[in-house]
């Protein structure tokens, strides 16, 4: 068995094709999935489109589980591979270009080297069913199926002794769903002594101090909140409620956790005094990292399915749906136009980072190589 990880080796559909066939294989099994499931399957079809006229394969994945027909039809795939992981097990490390694989800019802001870099999951599956995501399309209404925290800690230690890892993403949905699962990892990481700097996915709400005290003491220096909105208003017309968001900053901070900020611009409800109120609520917390994205109708999610029905126009080619695409075409709300949130989401990136507030506070937990890098970062310019 081999795995060929086309992306990062950098290879185009003809270049990832040679390579196949010189792989000889029985079964070719194509999938489009990324460690950022919901947002990094769908733009991922142009490239798998274009593979399979020149392979013949299985294909497989989130975008393919939520629209498989389609998929068949534009792919002209033998079929569609299974994307359900039945036992949950470890990953074949041995099989991916570990050299390959970097750390987010952000997660190591302190100036740590961001390779080696893996990532690893302890649980698949989510209990909530937020319109914006489209996760239930890959791992189906299964529940949140959990592996033993032994196995999970084992793996990281293969990581780190194999591979020298020690910058860890757990992919996981939400890895703060269950208290018993997070104490039992944390405290075999504690119990090794493995210096680690990791980061995971968290919601407000299912945490309390002493709970993130032990995650800082194993080695988890992020946390991920999706706020998406700071307005209750449209945060309800996306199914998602909060429990107390200024407690949870004020204990994520109090244990030493830094936070990347989740938000979505254009959701349904959002108008232009809603998408500044969002902006401004995050620039007064003064988090350590944000992420603005649009909203998209990624197929499997309820906003596509409304798209749908609505006869809201969708993108009208599968990249155009990747958040940072030159020719992106976000939804648009009640109130505006995909172009306006576009053009507020950009103009919002460029003005929580220059901040000199926010600017201070980097320098101050992380040094001036990291004020360095966030004003090169500033640099790119995508539109």
């Amino acid at each position: 068995m081999a795995i060929l990880d086309c992306e990062a080796e950098g290879l185009n559909p003809k270049e990832t094709a040679e390579r196949i066939r010189g792989l000889d294989a029985k079964v070719v099994q194509v999938f489009a999935l990324g460690i950022n499931p919901s947002a990094s399957s769908t733009t991922k079809m142009p490239f798998i489109i274009e593979l399979c006229k020149l392979v013949k394969a299985e294909i497989g994945g989130l975008h393919i589980n939520a629209l498989p027909e389609q998929s068949l039809k534009e792919t002209g795939a033998l079929g569609i591979a299974s994307s359900h992981i039945e036992k949950l097990e470890g990953i074949a490390w041995d099989l991916l270009p570990m050299e390959k694989y970097r750390a987010h800019n952000w997660h190591c802001l302190d100036g740590s080297p961001r390779q080696p870099y893996g990532v690893i999951y302890t649980s698949l599956g989510c209990p909530f069913n937020c319109s914006f995501c489209n996760i239930h399309a890959l791992y189906g209404n299964r529940g949140v199926r959990y592996r033993n925290p032994r196995d999970v800690v084992d793996e990281i230690g293969l990581l780190i002794n194999e591979y020298k890892v020690r910058n860890i993403k757990i992919i996981d949905e939400l890895f703060t769903l269950n208290k018993e699962h997070i104490y039992a990892i944390c405290d075999l990481i504690i119990d090794r002594g493995y210096d680690l700097n990791m980061w995971a996915y968290a919601r407000v709400g299912l945490l309390d101090i002493v709970l993130l005290r032990r995650m800082r003491q194993a080695g988890i220096r992020w946390l991920g909140y999706g706020f998406e909105s700071a307005n209750p208003t449209v945060l309800e017309g996306v199914g998602k409620t909060y429990g107390d968001v200024d407690k949870t900053i004020e204990m994520t901070r109090e244990a030493g956790i830094n936070i990347a900020g989740n938000f979505i611009f254009g959701l349904p409800d959002d108008d232009m005094a809603s998408m500044q109120a969002t902006l401004n609520w995050a620039k007064s917390c003064n988090f350590e990292w944000v992420n603005f994205y649009v909203a998209m109708a990624y197929p499997g999610s309820k906003l596509y399915e409304d798209a749908i029905k609505n006869d809201t126009p969708l993108p009208p080619t599968w990249d155009a749906y990747s958040q940072y695409s030159p020719n992106i075409v976000p939804l648009p709300t009640k109130y505006l136009s995909g172009q306006d949130v576009l053009k507020f989401r950009d103009e919002a990136f460029v003005d929580y980072f220059p901040n000199p507030a926010y600017q201070r506070m980097i320098e101050q937990k992380f040094g001036k190589q990291a004020v360095r890098q966030i004003d090169e970062m500033l640099k790119w310019k995508i539109r």
